[in-house]
C-alpha cells in the first residue's frame, strides 16, 4: 500500500520487524501533541461518521482526544468498509494508543506504531482475548501500521480465512423457558428479560442495538384492522431498517412498551442509562439467580432461522441486515426440506 502524505517518508535505514520495543523520553510538560495530519483523500463523510466516538475507558483521559482524532484521520485512509468496522477499528487503534503513550509517557503515534511495539500489545491482549477477536485486532493494527511504518509490516494477505460456525440458534425449549421464567421475576428484570426476548425474537435486533433503542424507535402500522410493530434497527452500513413483527402477543407487548418510555432508552437499568453489555448483564442476573442463561445472539439466530422458512432470502437479508445467508448453511439441519408439491405451490403463489 502506498505511503499517503499524512506520514513522514521512509527512512533507508527504517528497522525492521524485530527491532526492540521503542522508548521515547517524556514529553516536556505542555509540548504540543503531534497528530498525523488530515489527508486530503479521507472522505469528509467517512470521517464525520465517526464523530459519536468521544470516550475510552480505562485509558489516561490526557491521552484519550489525541488518540481518538488520531485513531479516526489514519483508519479512514485504510479501504472503505461499514460504519460499524469503522468505529470498532478507530476504538481499537485510539485504545492502542493511549495505553502505548502511557507506557512511554508521551505521544507519539510513530513510536507506538512500531511493529515492535504492536506485537508487544497483541502478546498481552492474548492471554485473555479469543483468538478470533485477536485476528481481528491484529488486521486493524496492521493496516494503520501499514500506513505508518510500511516497510515493518508485511504486506496484506489476500488467504481466506478459516470458517468459524456462528453462534447456533436458541432453541425452542430454552426460548419457552425463557418467556414462562419472565413474570415470575422481579418487576425490573422482568420487563429487561421481556424487551431482549421481544426486541431479539421478534425484530431481530443485535445485542448492539440496544445501545441506541428508545420507545420511538417502535412505530405501528396495520395489517387486516390488527396493529403491527415496527421496530427501526441500525444498519451496519449506515441508516436505519424497519423491521414488523409478525408476531401478535411480540408486537403487542412492543407497542406498550413505546408508548411508556418514549424517548427513554429500552434496555435502562435503574439510572435510566443503557449498561454495557446489557444484555449479558440480564443473561447474568438470571444465572446468579439459579436459571439457564442465554445469548442475544443465538436468539437472533432462532429469529433468522424462522424468517427463513417465511419470506424471500431477498426479504430476509434487508430485514436482517446481512450480507450472507451463512448462518443458515451452519445450521441447515434446523431448516426444514420441502416436498416436492409444497416447492411448486410456493414457487407457483410467491412469484412477484
Amino acid at each position: 500500500m502506498a505511503r499517503h502524505r499524512a506520514m513522514a517518508a521512509a527512512s533507508p535505514d527504517e528497522p525492521d520487524p524485530h527491532t526492540p520495543a521503542v522508548h521515547v523520553e517524556p514529553a516536556a510538560k505542555g509540548a504540543r501533541l503531534v497528530l498525523p495530519a488530515f489527508d486530503p483523500a479521507i472522505d469528509p463523510q467517512r470521517y464525520a461518521r465517526l464523530d459519536s466516538i468521544d470516550v475510552l475507558r480505562g485509558v489516561k483521559k490526557a491521552y484519550v482526544a489525541p488518540s481518538i482524532e488520531t485513531g479516526k484521520r489514519l483508519w479512514c485512509l485504510t479501504d472503505e468498509a461499514t460504519s460499524y468496522t469503522d468505529r470498532d477499528a478507530v476504538r481499537t487503534v485510539a485504545r492502542f494508543l493511549a495505553i502505548d503513550a502511557d507506557r512511554m509517557d508521551a505521544f507519539n503515534f510513530k513510536a507506538s506504531f512500531r511493529r515492535a511495539n504492536v506485537d508487544t500489545y497483541l502478546n498481552y491482549l492474548q492471554t485473555y482475548r479469543p483468538a478470533r477477536s485477536m485476528r481481528t485486532i491484529r488486521g486493524q493494527l496492521y493496516a494503520v501500521g501499514r500506513l505508518v511504518h510500511p516497510r515493518e509490516y508485511p504486506q496484506r494477505q489476500a488467504l481466506a480465512q478459516p470458517h468459524v460456525p456462528r453462534t447456533p440458534a436458541a432453541s425452542p425449549k430454552l426460548i419457552d423457558e425463557l418467556y414462562a421464567l419472565a413474570p415470575t421475576l422481579p418487576t425490573s428484570l422482568s420487563q429487561r428479560l421481556f424487551v431482549v426476548l421481544d426486541c431479539c425474537l421478534g425484530a431481530g435486533a443485535r445485542a448492539g442495538d440496544f445501545k441506541t433503542l428508545t420507545g420511538h424507535s417502535i412505530s405501528q402500522a396495520s395489517w387486516d384492522d390488527e396493529p403491527v410493530a415496527i421496530v427501526s434497527l441500525p444498519n451496519n452500513a449506515g441508516g436505519h431498517r424497519q423491521v414488523p413483527v409478525a408476531d401478535v402477543e411480540i408486537s403487542q407487548r412492543l407497542l406498550a412498551l413505546a408508548s411508556t418510555r418514549k424517548s427513554g432508552f429500552l434496555l435502562r437499568n435503574a439510572n435510566g442509562e443503557v449498561e454495557r453489555n446489557a444484555t449479558n448483564r440480564v443473561a447474568e442476573h438470571l444465572r446468579n439467580r439459579g436459571y439457564r442463561g442465554f445469548d442475544a445472539s443465538a436468539l437472533r439466530n432462532r429469529w433468522l432461522i424462522e424468517m427463513a422458512t417465511r419470506v424471500p432470502a431477498a426479504l430476509m437479508l434487508q430485514l436482517a441486515d446481512v450480507q450472507t445467508a451463512q448462518i443458515l448453511s451452519d445450521q441447515r439441519d434446523h431448516l426444514p426440506t420441502f416436498a416436492l408439491q409444497h416447492a411448486i405451490a410456493l414457487t407457483k403463489e410467491n412469484t412477484l
